[in-house]
């Protein structure tokens, strides 16, 4: 069944997997709505101006949710304070992720002329991408995560019919704030997926390239003989293969630049504000079981958003460490095969090979700290410690709920 449906997307490069997704991104204004224009300083005033007509619905959003905070959790300044503050900052990582995508579209498009670029020479050697699998991983990938937006828009509102009694007015402005929630909601699931799926190509190509170096090179003493194992060639052809894969594999190490490049500073905020988001929802879900008021429920559910949020932060943290491991397992390969070849030539370019792997090695980073699982680690100390602070104060603050029971306690006496 699944092949069926493959057999449907004719697809032929990474561009092609991609164009689902671009399409989501070109409407969430993440990326430029008209590209490949002869006419280029048109095309740009009219992309900005649709931009800033997306950047209105990341602005509406969190200020009609800021002004339902501030009524809602009167019991607790911190408690508010520190919602605003992520509603803030969310709405500020949106539009500067907006504006970033803009001045770098020329870059984020290179990257896929480079892919190709990668891909006709893994050819040349002999390995090939399924470029319909990425297709149909992509957009099953894009049509869960949707789903878990509308699934959590569907919670709000039964939390608001059957616990607030606070029944929807669909008013003639009801769309609009529907369309605000849900792009506000799917920004960060999207940005976070634009990064996760390049460093997938990323690592797609490293396995291919890893893939290369087994079909021509022994790696094992027991392949030395055996067709099985690897393709027996020529020390020519094995020179020859070598060479190719050491360009392959400088470039790769590029478009690892070029990536860490493009998506540094949107990346870096995003990681900073999955934090916060962490500590306030944390925050908040401390709060709704000590009070079980009716509030209880809209913790749960802020913490179920901030664990659906950090599943998108752990994916790329995910990927960005498995390419530096596929880094490191080519090196193993590449001295696996030293120590099982017989001629002197290819020894000497393996060698060469092993000093290019030791000087440069795919690392993602922002330039500030390794997307690894050391950041991972990181976050969840930080998060604790935070959280212990920020119950430290509200505990010192006088909870109104308890003031005004007390108050209406001693007239009543």
């Amino acid at each position: 069944m699944v092949y069926k449906v493959l057999q449907k997307f004719n697809t032929a490069s990474s561009t092609e997997a991609f164009r689902p997704f671009l399409l989501l991104l070109k409407c969430l204004g993440l990326a430029p709505v008209f590209q490949n224009a002869s006419n280029k300083r048109s095309i740009s005033l009219l992309n900005v101006i649709l931009l800033l007509l997306i950047g209105t619905l990341y602005i509406n959003g969190p200020c009609r949710q800021m002004r339902r905070e501030m009524r809602r959790f009167q019991m607790s300044p911190l408690a508010v304070n520190s919602r605003i503050f992520t509603y803030l900052l969310g709405t500020l990582v949106y539009l500067l992720t907006m504006l970033v995508h803009f001045l770098q579209r020329h870059r984020l498009g290179s990257l896929f002329r480079a892919f190709h670029a990668i891909d006709q020479d893994l050819q040349q050697v002999g390995v090939r991408i399924n470029y319909r699998m990425q297709r149909f991983l992509i957009i099953s990938g894009m049509l869960c995560f949707l789903c878990g937006i509308f699934g959590t828009l569907t919670l709000v509102y039964v939390y608001k019919i059957t616990v607030l009694n606070n029944q929807p007015s669909f008013n003639g402005r009801w769309y609009y704030n529907v369309f605000s929630f849900v792009y506000y909601n799917t920004a960060f699931p999207a940005i976070t997926s634009y990064f996760a799926i390049m460093l997938w190509f990323l690592l797609v190509r490293f396995q291919r390239l890893a893939m290369a170096i087994r079909m021509y090179f022994p790696t094992s003493p027991s392949a030395i003989g055996s067709r099985g194992e690897f393709a027996i060639c020529s020390e020519k052809e094995q020179i020859n293969v070598l060479k190719q894969i050491k360009i392959l594999h400088d470039k790769l190490n590029d478009v690892v630049e070029l990536v860490n490049y493009c998506f540094s500073v949107q990346i870096t905020f995003c990681v900073g504000l999955c934090f916060v988001i962490g500590v306030v929802c944390s925050f908040g879900l401390f709060r709704a079981f000590i009070y079980r008021n009716e509030l209880f429920y809209m913790g749960v559910l802020n913490f179920i958003w901030y664990m659906y949020y950090l599943f998108f932060v752990l994916f790329f943290i995910a990927v960005g460490s498995k390419i530096t491991r596929e880094g490191k397992r080519i090196g193993i390969l590449v001295h696996k095969a030293i120590n099982c070849s017989t001629s002197e030539g290819v020894i000497r370019e393996l060698n060469l090979f092993s000093q290019q792997l030791l000087h440069r090695s795919p690392v993602i980073t922002c330039g500030l700290f390794v997307y690894d699982w050391t950041l991972w680690y990181t976050m969840i100390g930080a998060t604790a410690t935070y959280l212990i602070i920020l119950i430290q104060f509200d505990v010192s603050f006088p909870n109104l709920v308890n003031v005004n029971a007390t108050a209406a306690y001693r007239h009543g006496t």
